[in-house]
């Protein structure tokens, strides 16, 4: 989440970006729609109705939408032109100084046009709307060292690179602001000091911060030399008439997202830019953009805040390194023989860099990826089974019948490592939520990694039936079951216990209860009484 500070231009500068927008060619902005002051609420600006009290509390982010008028389903909220996007190709940069982005690729070129833009300052044809970005923000490039220690055992981790982003903005960009700081504005003085790479990496964050937040893909078409030059390079990217670049554009950030509680979406039209609604929208109701199916992991990283809508997406990275590791304990390799047995798996086109344990639906169970099964499985052939296997070149649906016991022990000894991995439990993360004097990034941290505790819980419990289904499909021989007294019906040490119905003679409907509830699936028939029986043990 950004924050805002209170100041007395928020009106003014409110007033003057509408004016702005509103004065540009081609640009027309719904009367049902109102940029309020959240401030209150920790969320700056928000387009839309005026709120009633209870509208309130669904605020979140930054900057929430809201209706004056009922809505109809795809009315169009606003338009604005293509050339009013804040994109590369629209800057003036590229027209006066074109050299200077020569080198750099499309992310730290509008990098390097943002910051060119802010320098202007008021000879910006963007001042307004850059006047109302904020300048603080909770993504994780932001969080110290202490805070992101918060989240050790989450792979999101991996994802922040600020060192590789730092090294990037250092060796492409500072050269070039240092060989003309004259071209960018009110900045010139400090790129020519000795604080100039301290103050271009705090420029280059805040912007690549915007960008990630809120930069929209912009189609652009292609002059008839760069086509050429596409098909001459036969990159293996396509050869289009229009490539993909990223772009801000106006108001559109001002609309928030939750989850999968979007209502409005933008799309590009002919020379424009439009915001549509995708439902009916009632007034007073907030308007939602779509981040996309986020875990709250990536909500953080790219966004700075988590909400529970966010919650049905957690997932837990599992790297191939891990599953290496795991497998080793059960089938000792070489460094040949395990390369070997990753490029089968490439061969089948499992191979991953990493593989997601995602949480289930709510009325769901938790599905072990196919992909990470067969890896695994690839990792347990022996040598001869191995030779067979690349022999065939064919992707096998399932593992065989006799490593399913082994396959059983590598899942459950990489939800444990994973386990591990945490500097708390999940029963502690749950305690310190209670305590209400836990607030701030610590707080969403806590919420991150609990969250991903609980699908790693959920997949602890899952490894037996997973087996169990592996087993059923492959061969028509039973799960080995005991049997327990309908009038004793105690699941201790038990994954499910079942209630097998006969219904007709050829099939049985099979109630079960588990950790997730109650649900059904179909069994071969034993006998035409109700029984209670209990599986996988």
């Amino acid at each position: 989440m950004a924050t805002y500070a209170s100041d007395d231009t928020f009106h003014p500068k409110t007033a003057d970006f509408l004016k702005w927008l509103r004065e540009r060619p081609g640009t027309t902005i719904s009367r049902k729609l109102e940029i309020i002051d959240l401030r209150d609420h920790n969320a700056g600006r928000g387009i839309g109705n005026r709120l009633s009290p209870e509208s309130l509390v669904s605020i979140l982010a930054e900057s929430p939408v809201v209706a004056v008028e009922d809505i109809e389903e795809d009315e169009e909220l606003f338009r604005i032109a293509q050339s009013d996007v804040l994109t590369v190709q629209n800057s003036s940069l590229q027209k006066v100084k074109p050299h200077l982005l020569e080198r750099l690729d499309p992310w730290n070129s509008l990098v390097l046009v943002m910051i060119y833009e802010d320098g202007l300052g008021k000879e910006s044809k963007w001042w307004n709307y850059l006047q109302l970005l904020p300048t603080n923000f909770d993504t994780l490039i932001y969080w110290s060292l202490s805070e992101l220690a918060e989240l050790e055992g989450s792979a999101v981790l991996n994802k922040i690179k600020k060192d590789d982003a730092d090294e990037s903005f250092q060796k492409f960009l500072l050269p070039v602001v240092q060989q003309q700081p004259e071209v960018f504005g009110r900045h010139a003085h400090d790129f020519v000091g000795s604080n100039a790479s301290t103050v271009l990496l705090n420029l280059a964050h805040r912007m690549a911060t915007l960008i990630m937040a809120y930069a929209f893909d912009v189609e652009k078409e292609t002059s008839t030399s760069e086509e050429e030059d596409e098909e001459e390079e036969d990159d293996g990217f396509s050869q289009s008439a229009y490539e993909m670049n990223k772009g801000l554009v106006p108001l559109a950030d001002l609309f928030n997202a939750e989850g999968d509680m979007n209502n409005a979406h933008l799309i590009q039209q002919g020379d424009g830019m439009t915001m549509v609604a995708i439902k009916p929208i009632l007034k007073d109701q907030q308007i939602f953009n779509d981040f996309g199916q986020l875990p709250r992991s990536d909500l953080l990283r790219r966004y700075g805040y988590v909400t529970d809508n966010y919650k049905k997406w957690d997932v837990v990275e599992v790297d191939v390194e891990t599953l290496v590791f795991a497998a080793s304990k059960y089938n000792q390799l070489d460094n040949r023989e395990r390369d070997a047995r990753l490029e089968l798996a490439a061969t089948w086109q499992v191979l991953q860099d990493g593989y997601d344990l995602s949480r289930p639906p709510e009325k769901g169970s938790l599905e072990f990826d196919q992909s990470l099964i067969l890896t695994i499985t690839a990792l347990l052939l022996d040598t001869d089974a191995a030779k067979q296997a690349i022999a065939r070149t064919r992707t096998p649906k399932q593992p065989p019948l006799h490593l399913l016991k082994t396959l059983r022990l590598v899942l459950k000894e990489i939800i444990s490592d994973r386990q591990k991995a945490y500097k708390t439990t999940l029963a502690e993360d749950i305690a310190l939520l209670h305590d209400l004097t836990v607030q701030g990034r610590r707080r969403m941290a806590i919420e991150v990694r609990l969250g991903e505790k609980e699908v790693l819980s959920m997949a602890a419990l899952r490894v037996d039936d997973t087996i169990a289904d592996i087993r059923e499909d492959e061969s028509t021989s039973h799960v080995k079951r005991r049997k327990i007294s309908p009038h004793n019906t105690s699941l201790s040490g038990l994954s499910e216990a079942y209630f097998e119905i006969h219904i007709q003679p050829s099939s049985t409907a099979c109630v079960y209860l588990n950790n997730s509830g109650f649900g059904w699936r179909s069994r071969k028939p034993v006998n035409t009484r109700f029984r209670w029986l209990a599986c996988g043990q």
